[in-house]
């Protein structure tokens, strides 16, 4: 494993008799992440150890462990894989995870971005299809972002922080949903119910911004959280000129503020993204050598590979030509002309020029993207086996045309009201947010309440300096103007959290001062005592390692020093050689002074010269 440069206690552990912990390579508010060693089955593995603070909550623990198992049940090429979950005897909670040698998607993100619609859609694709494969077990991510998407070196995609997310989300509450308030779907925000639409939101804001270079909301959390909820996303073509309609649509469809609106899954999200990679030009997917099973458009025959009928929950592709890698849907031939100009003109334009996207209908026709049956409506694994999952737009009916009048003419209605609303209704009447830190969190809300501010929320966080329950700042700051049905957040401490102490006997005093910091502790009161160790050896300490201790506490230390210090100790009246061996422990070199005659061999007096006490005896 590579050496150690964050000097980091753990490095250098062995978890379980098992796991070498190597290098940290990331922290975060709930866990780190370590470089480390399978040592029985000799290859690298990524250790994610849980924060001790955190851990030491048995109902966390156990919430951890249930989600650790569902997650290990995941096995995709696109996910990293879960290999095993512990937690020692001293109670360390630890996970172990595939190895991934590569960057994530911030990282490239930030490298490349804005990126071309083909880098954006092939960067998106195995994403999807990893979601997918969590979304037909029923698992729900709930922090897709681009730093927990990984690239190995080369080049594969994969989805990372399956397994503690939803413990770690139902711990932190509040604080987590704020942490990645830039991909939290709306239902996420305002605390709604979750399931895998709200991933299909994240994976919208990704591609926006990777065709952008930019999210689309920005400022604090509180107001990108508030953007999210109360206003659509925008077109990236708005920011990314070129953008082709085709990702504006796949972009505006997955960040619907109606979940209902959404795509049902990844599944379905990732037939979309496969059919508009291929109606990009230049498409470079190589047909299928596999002789996968093909499903044709409503009103064609569907035609079965001699194997049988294609699964249900097969991802597909919209055109003739499948990947190595996936069953697809064809369009057949158009008179007089190839599967590919048949592709191109269905994929492609409309008769004015408009590009025309695979449609997803919500009512149960012949011609549904999706069979919606049951409570699980829109799954994939409840897709029927004969119902089409794309279809081409129909031209507008008159029923159509008349319905969207009526809907447009509705719509103007209820922004009527929301203007009223948010203008002159009761309870908008503007306020200014007071001074409150330094207060408990009952008397910050009755003040609170006193300018006006109703709707408060609590979040918490570790301080070392303050006091549990004292509140820390406001968000909005203090002075800010909110309207009455603003939400107003109070940070509030929930005291130092715990850390562990590390070893520091043995050491030199350099390198413990440098442990306990990296601990989250300060070395206290030095006390230097003569030593035949090396100078500036530590040679005990107060707080034993391993002791759990509240973060910032001073941890004192007695160093070693090669030559005495002080006065000696005063040996006058005893036994010679017990004189001279405490004075030689002390560091002092003896001589002794006996007159001819002496017998006692008691000490009558003593005299220092430097680092030398003379003893007289008698």
């Amino acid at each position: 494993m590579p050496s150690s440069s964050t000097n980091d206690p753990r490095e250098g552990t062995l978890l379980e008799n098992r796991y070498l912990v190597g290098r940290r390579i990331a922290r975060g508010g709930t866990a780190a992440v370590h470089e480390g060693l399978d040592e029985r089955l000799e290859r690298p593995v990524a250790l994610k150890i849980i924060h001790p603070h955190i851990a030491e909550d048995p109902s966390f623990a156990a919430r951890a462990q249930r989600e650790a198992r569902s997650a290990a049940r995941l096995h995709d090429p696109h996910v990293v894989s879960v290999l095993d979950q512990g937690r020692t005897a001293d109670g360390v909670l630890y996970l172990v995870l595939e190895y991934v040698d590569g960057p994530t998607l911030r990282q490239v993100i930030g490298r490349e971005a804005p990126m071309p619609p083909r880098r954006v859609l092939d960067l998106l694709v195995p994403v999807l299809r990893g979601l997918a494969r969590a979304h037909r077990i029923g698992l729900v991510h709930r922090d897709v972002k681009p730093e927990n998407v990984l690239l190995t070196a080369d080049g594969e995609v994969k989805v990372a922080d399956f397994g503690l997310t939803r413990a770690v989300d139902e711990h932190t509450a509040t604080s987590t949903v704020l942490g990645t308030v830039g991909y939290a779907a709306p239902e996420l925000v305002a605390d709604g119910p979750v399931d895998q639409r709200s991933d299909v939101y994240a994976v919208g804001i990704m591609a926006y911004e990777m065709l952008t270079g930019s999210r689309p909301y920005t400022g604090t959390a509180l107001q990108v959280a508030h953007a999210h909820v109360s206003r659509d996303v925008p077109a990236p073509s708005g920011a990314a000129p070129g953008t082709p309609p085709a990702l504006d649509e796949f972009v505006l469809r997955a960040t619907s503020r109606d979940p209902g609106h959404r795509p049902v899954d990844a599944a379905e999200l990732l037939d979309l993204a496969l059919a508009i990679r291929r109606s990009l030009p230049d498409p470079v997917d190589p047909p299928s050598l596999s002789g996968a099973p093909t499903e044709v458009l409503a009103g064609t025959t569907r035609a079965d590979s001699p194997g049988g009928p294609a699964p249900a929950d097969a991802p597909t592709e919209a055109l003739g030509a499948a990947t190595a890698d996936a069953p697809t849907e064809a369009l057949g031939s158009a008179p007089g002309g190839t599967p590919a100009e048949a592709a191109t003109e269905a994929l492609g334009t409309s008769g004015g020029g408009t590009p025309i996207l695979p449609s997803y209908d919500p009512d149960a026709t012949g011609t549904l993207a999706t069979s919606r049956v049951g409570p699980g409506a829109g799954s994939t694994a409840r897709r029927s086996p004969d119902a089409p999952r794309v279809r081409l737009n129909p031209q507008p009916q008159p029923l159509h045309v008349a319905l969207a009048v009526v809907v447009f003419a509705l719509l103007l209605t209820v922004a009527g009201f929301l203007g009223w609303w948010l203008g002159s209704a009761p309870g908008t009447a503007s306020a200014t947010v007071p001074p409150v830190a330094g207060q408990d969190t009952a008397s910050a809300e009755r003040e609170l309440a006193g300018a006006g501010i109703s709707n408060v929320g609590v979040r918490t966080t570790t301080s070392r300096d303050t006091p549990e329950g004292i509140v820390l700042a406001t968000d909005p700051a203090e002075s800010s103007t909110v309207r009455g049905i603003e939400q107003v957040n109070l940070l509030v401490s929930s005291g130092p959290a715990r850390v562990s102490v590390p070893a520091l006997t043995g050491s030199s005093l350099d390198t413990a001062r440098g442990a306990a910091s990296a601990a989250g502790l300060t070395l206290g009161a030095v006390t230097n005592e003569y030593s035949t160790q090396p100078q500036g050896t530590v040679l005990s300490q107060s707080t034993a390692a391993g002791s759990e201790v509240d973060e910032g506490t001073s941890v004192e230390v007695t160093v070693a020093v090669s030559t005495p210090q002080g006065e000696p100790p005063a040996v006058v009246g005893q036994d010679v050689e017990a004189a001279r061996a405490e004075l030689e422990d002390k560091g002092f070199t003896v001589r002794v002074d006996a007159p001819v005659g002496s017998h006692l061999n008691r000490v009558v007096r003593q005299r220092q010269d430097g680092t030398t006490v003379v003893l007289t005896v008698v």
